[in-house]
């Protein structure tokens, strides 16, 4: 380990931040990014994997039921009373095939370095709502998805890091800038607008992401000499 590069495959969970740009940044703020991975490291210093993410945030800057609200800006529950307070939020997936080098030079042994990676993959992000009551008839089923922005298409990512897998085999990890970019559409109608959208969207993200490695060292052989 100290004076090799080796292969072994790797388990990782990670954590990011990162903030919208252009479009994006209209309907949504910053958001966190949790998830997991699974990872080949062959002795060459190559990377390769996939990787999930589920995104949150609290940081909406839109809210499409603004169309159906009252002068007071409330809703109509389903008695004809005010609908209890909703709470909006983002949520969304973000699922990456990626590959990418270690460039050695950096860290306790050969295996550590800088990282350059890439990956092609699936960005779905939209509206979430959450509501503390009953939800009023006009967003119940279907009704609901017009207001959800759902919204999904091909996405791209790269990132520069490092990368460390210690002598101990106890600290792994990664830490790395990140830029994603999402060829994405609202498929359905919106209810608030009352039109389609058929516009592809340029949605794109830059963050930090950091990472905790498990990896899956063979056992070594033991040798015996007479």
């Amino acid at each position: 380990m100290q004076d090799s590069a080796l292969s072994f495959p790797v388990i990782g969970f990670q954590y990011g931040y990162e903030l919208p740009t252009g479009i994006l940044a209209k309907s949504f703020g910053g958001n966190s990014k949790i998830g997991a991975s699974f990872w080949k490291k062959t002795k060459h210093n190559v990377l390769y994997g996939i990787e999930y993410d589920y995104i949150f945030s609290s940081t909406v800057k839109i809210n499409p039921l603004d169309s159906i609200v009252t002068s007071q800006g409330s809703l109509i529950d389903n008695a004809g009373q005010f609908a209890q307070d909703v709470q909006v939020f983002e949520r969304g997936h973000f699922v990456m095939l990626k590959a990418g080098k270690i460039f050695r030079g950096l860290g306790p042994n050969p295996n550590c370095g800088l990282t350059l990676m890439g990956g092609v993959g699936f960005w779905y992000h939209q509206v979430y709502y959450y509501w503390n009551g009953d939800q009023p008839n006009q967003v119940v089923g279907n009704y609901l998805y017009g207001y959800e922005r759902i919204t999904y298409g091909p996405a791209l990512s790269e990132s520069f890091g490092y990368v460390n897998f210690s002598n101990n085999k106890r600290i792994n990890f990664s830490i790395a800038l990140e830029a994603d970019q999402g060829f994405t559409k609202e498929p359905g109608y919106q209810y608030d607008v009352r039109k389609f959208d058929n516009s592809t969207h340029f949605d794109m993200t830059f963050g930090i992401k950091g990472t905790w490695y498990f990896p899956v060292y063979k056992r070594a052989t033991e040798k015996y000499y007479y």
